[in-house]
């Protein structure tokens, strides 16, 4: 992983990296806020023998004396011999175990000097303990250490600097804390983000697809719930281009003989194959072929409802269930409702729920009808149920010039795909590619597809091209606040 991987895997998961951020800097405040601010007060002790100044080489031996003493003379600072007489002396409220564990003593390397520190809830209290641990060990290292001669102390132990009052407390360090907790609330974000990248399985790019074309790349639009045909849109509209785009790439698959009878599917409900194949045969439309729409889903059809055209009595699986013979022109016209003005098609609609759709599907009766209307439309678009839940896109695939399956970029799973792909593979269906369709449209798109086609793509690239229209058609199609633009 780069870091231009590393920056998108942020973007992608930029909400969880935020939150964890953000619980990590209100833990750290949290505790901070409840933690009892504790003072630390100093006192700095010199340890020196009673030597001679005119014997050197007695200065000499005293200090190595001295330096070897501080560092017992450190752990014993804590103990209670010393500091059962400063609670006695200050009549403190406490132990001498629990004043222990508030007061720490060091000695720097190679001195003869004593860092005594000392926590306290209350500054003045802290100051108090330090100076009078410093005048106490005074006397307990005189007690400690006796002159072979005479009894006269051997070390001195003096105060050379005293301790004041501290202002600000020494713990918590409100700072270093919050920071601490930004720290590791950002890389608790980012190890959660890497994991959910590492076992996450759904398909988001090309890549993803073992191999097959893509045909496009559909980014998903907040207005397609409302507004679903790219007939409803405006024809620069993002959405209207890469279904142009796909119809191209259909065309151009097989330049000398492009697919006539196209079946769409999916591997699960929900990933857009009905409205994808209805965008197909207007996009189609709109370059001028005839083309025809055949709801093969008998199960849970929905073009009528997309469409806005009214239920009839009689449709597809009525034809195929043999209720004439021999396919005219004149007895078909029933079964075929007209959709659009100026880009039109021609539907034939489910009909009613059949108990066997699968065996009609699998019958003659089909393989003459899709015969029947190759000579009479340019392009036939079948929208077929998924292909996981049932067998009905595998049997359509064998009657068909190949099958496009439609997939929820970011949602449809690779093992899904897969299934779907090998359930047609499997029966001798051609599969001519893939569409990523509800691609997300935020900061992390370049994890998506391979294009947006220009409402997408070319936008975010190269910025807008929203003016970028035929002349002739900027006044008519623009909304008020459009034209004024269109007119600057």
């Amino acid at each position: 992983m780069d870091l231009k991987d590393f920056y998108r895997l942020i973007l992608r998961h930029l909400v969880i990296v935020i939150v964890s951020t953000l619980s990590g800097v209100g833990v750290a405040a949290s505790v901070t806020w409840a933690m009892t601010p504790m003072y630390e007060a100093k006192v700095q002790l010199f340890v020196s023998t009673q030597s001679s100044a005119v014997d050197i080489s007695a200065l000499v031996q005293g200090s190595s004396f001295s330096q070897q003493r501080v560092k017992s003379y450190a752990q014993i600072i804590p103990s209670s011999k010393t500091l059962n007489p400063v609670i006695a002396n200050l009549r403190l409220d406490m132990s001498a175990d629990k004043l222990a564990k508030r007061v720490e003593a060091s000695a720097p390397l190679d001195t003869v000097l004593i860092n005594v520190s000392v926590l306290d809830e209350s500054p003045a209290r802290a100051a108090l303990i330090a100076n009078e641990i410093g005048s106490q060990f005074a006397k307990t290292a005189n007690d400690l250490e006796l002159s072979q001669f005479g009894g006269a102390p051997a070390i001195k132990v003096s105060v050379v600097k005293s301790a004041s009052v501290p202002i600000e407390p020494a713990s918590p360090k409100a700072t270093l804390n919050v920071l601490l907790g930004l720290i590791l609330g950002f890389g608790l974000g980012v190890s959660i983000a890497i994991l959910r990248q590492m076992f996450d399985t759904t398909i988001k790019n090309e890549q993803d697809l073992d191999g097959t074309a893509l045909l496009g790349a559909i980014g998903f639009d907040e207005s397609a719930k409302d507004k679903p045909l790219v007939t409803q849109i405006s024809r620069y509209a993002a959405r209207t281009e890469s279904f142009r785009q796909f119809r191209t790439n259909l065309q151009y698959i097989k330049a000398d003989q492009p697919p006539q009878v196209i079946a769409i599917t999916s591997a699960l409900p929900g990933e857009g194959k009905t409205s994808s194949a209805i965008n197909l045969a207007l996009s189609m439309a709109n370059s001028g072929f005839s083309v025809i729409l055949i709801e093969a889903d008998m199960r849970r059809p929905k073009i009528n409802k997309y469409l806005g055209l009214e239920t009839k009595n009689s449709g597809l699986s009525e034809i195929l269930s043999g209720r004439f013979g021999v396919l005219k022109s004149d007895e078909l016209g029933q079964y075929i409702s007209k959709f659009g003005n100026d880009i039109s098609i021609d539907v034939i609609s489910s009909g009613a729920v059949p108990p066997n759709p699968s065996e009609l599907l699998n019958s003659d009766t089909f393989d003459a009808l899709l015969n029947f209307l190759r000579k009479s439309y340019n392009f036939i678009v079948v929208d077929c149920p998924p292909s996981l839940p049932v067998a009905d896109a595998a049997i359509i695939s064998t009657r068909t010039d190949g099958v496009v399956i439609i997939t929820a970029a970011g949602s449809t799973k690779i093992n899904q795909y897969l299934g779907a792909r090998e359930a047609i593979n499997n029966v001798g269906g051609h599969i001519l590619g893939v569409v990523l369709n509800m691609i997300p449209l935020t900061r992390s798109y370049g994890d998506y597809g391979y294009r947006y086609g220009y409402g997408y793509g070319y936008s975010r690239k190269y910025g807008s091209y929203k003016n970028y229209r035929p002349y002739s058609s900027v006044t008519n199609e623009l909304s008020s606040h459009e034209k004024r633009d269109a007119e600057k």
